[in-house]
C-alpha cells in the first residue's frame, strides 16, 4: 500500500512536465526538491488526487463506500490548504520541469500563464492522471486509503506523504519523473 500511496503522491510532482518553463532560469538550480517543496506539492495535489480517485472509483465502491458517502467532505478539508501551498508547489513544478524543459512555444506559454489559469490546469491534469492510472481492482484499496487518511489533519497527511517520498527517493539520484530529494 505504501507503494501505491507513493505513486499517488508522486503523480502531483509528475504534472511538472506539463507546466514546464524555459530552462534558462531553472537550469542553474539543482534539479531536486527540498522536503518542504515535496510537502507543498503533496498539499497542493491532494484535493485533485482525491477528486480523481472519487471520480474514477465511486461507481465501483458503490453507495456505501467512503468515497461516495464522505469523499467530497474530505476533498474540501484538503482544498482549504492548497492555496497556501501553491506558491511553493508552483516553484517545485517548474524546478522539476526545468530538467525536461525545452524552449517550445507551448512551454513558454505555460510559464507565462497567470496563476488563475495555470492552477486549474494543473489540478485537472493531476486528477486525470490519477483516474487513468488506477486499475479497477484498486478502487477498494483507494477507498480504504481515503477512510484511513480522513481522521488525520491535512497537514499531517502532507507531512506523511512527503516523508514516504523522501524514504522512497532519498537514496536515489533521481526518482520517476525526475523527482529527487535534495540531500540536506
Amino acid at each position: 500500500m505504501l507503494v501505491r500511496i507513493t505513486n499517488f503522491a508522486r503523480c502531483g510532482a509528475l504534472v511538472a512536465a506539463a507546466v514546464a518553463m524555459p530552462g534558462q532560469a531553472v537550469a542553474a538550480e539543482a534539479q531536486c526538491l527540498a522536503p518542504a517543496e515535496v510537502r507543498a506539492l503533496a498539499t497542493f495535489a491532494m484535493p485533485s488526487v482525491l477528486t480523481g480517485l472519487i471520480d474514477r472509483c465511486a461507481p465501483e465502491v458503490g453507495t456505501s463506500g467512503f468515497m461516495t458517502t464522505q469523499g467530497r467532505n474530505l476533498v474540501a478539508s484538503y482544498a482549504a490548504h492548497k492555496d497556501a501551498a501553491w506558491p511553493n508547489a508552483r516553484k517545485a513544478f517548474f524546478r522539476l520541469a526545468g530538467s525536461k524543459s525545452d524552449s517550445s512555444e507551448a512551454t513558454e506559454m505555460m510559464a507565462k500563464m497567470p496563476d488563475a489559469a495555470l492552477q486549474p490546469f494543473v489540478e485537472g491534469m493531476i486528477g486525470g492522471m490519477i483516474g487513468s492510472k488506477l486499475k479497477p481492482g484498486q478502487c477498494a484499496i483507494a477507498d480504504k486509503m481515503m477512510r484511513l487518511l480522513a481522521p488525520l489533519p491535512p497537514e499531517n497527511t502532507s507531512e506523511l506523504l512527503g516523508t514516504i517520498i523522501e524514504l522512497a527517493e532519498g537514496n536515489k539520484k533521481s526518482g520517476p519523473g525526475g523527482l529527487a530529494i535534495c540531500k540536506s
